[in-house]
């Protein structure tokens, strides 16, 4: 018994076997890259298919250190204080720089670096020792230092011309802080 092939007179079969490879072929390209894109996607980062909650840094900047502790280990991220560096604006404690910056989105248990104000820097004391007390009263203004009390001792000399200054000349002070001065009062006594 023979078989016979038999075919349509209008479609010839050829031109339909390349349609159907080109579809099966198209399908496992694209099945074989998205299967592939999946795969190192979950690799490179597996929180961004799993869904693993990434949110945003909270800004601690201006918050004193243990808060911006607390805040950041509630938001699940850790907390590393890198030191402290003075700061003119910030009070002493509070937090005056983090990295990675508010608003960067990260997955949680990320380190996040704090720098704390030690405060504003110390103002040294100028040296006054041999001027008048009106004279040495300008300089410590303009320095950032007021006059705290004044002592008159007797020595020998001028009258009214700074002898010492306590802390002595060279001593930081906090900005706004005194500075207490010993003036002559000459030879007989004190003013």
């Amino acid at each position: 018994m023979r078989f016979r092939r038999h075919t349509s007179t209008g479609v010839s079969l050829p031109s339909l076997v390349p349609s159907h490879r080109l579809l099966r072929d198209g399908g496992l390209l694209l099945l074989t890259f998205a299967v592939g894109y999946a795969i190192s996607a979950l690799w490179i980062s597996p929180t961004s298919l799993l869904g693993g909650g990434d949110h945003p840094v909270p800004g601690v900047i201006g918050l004193p250190v243990s808060e911006a502790q607390t805040r950041l280990t509630d938001q699940g991220f850790r907390a590393r204080i890198e030191g402290e560096r003075n700061s003119p604006a910030a009070a002493r404690g509070a937090v005056i720089w983090q990295d990675p910056p508010a608003g960067m989105v990260l997955t949680p248990n990320t380190v996040v670096q704090l720098v704390v104000s030690s405060g504003p820097a110390p103002v040294t004391v100028p040296d006054v020792i041999g001027l008048a007390l009106s004279s040495a009263e300008r300089i410590l203004t303009a320095a950032g230092i007021k006059i705290g009390t004044v002592d008159t001792v007797r020595a020998g000399g001028e009258v009214g011309i700074v002898i010492a200054t306590r802390p002595g000349a060279g001593n930081g002070r906090p900005r706004g802080g005194s500075v207490d001065i010993v003036v002559s009062g000459g030879a007989g006594g004190g003013l």
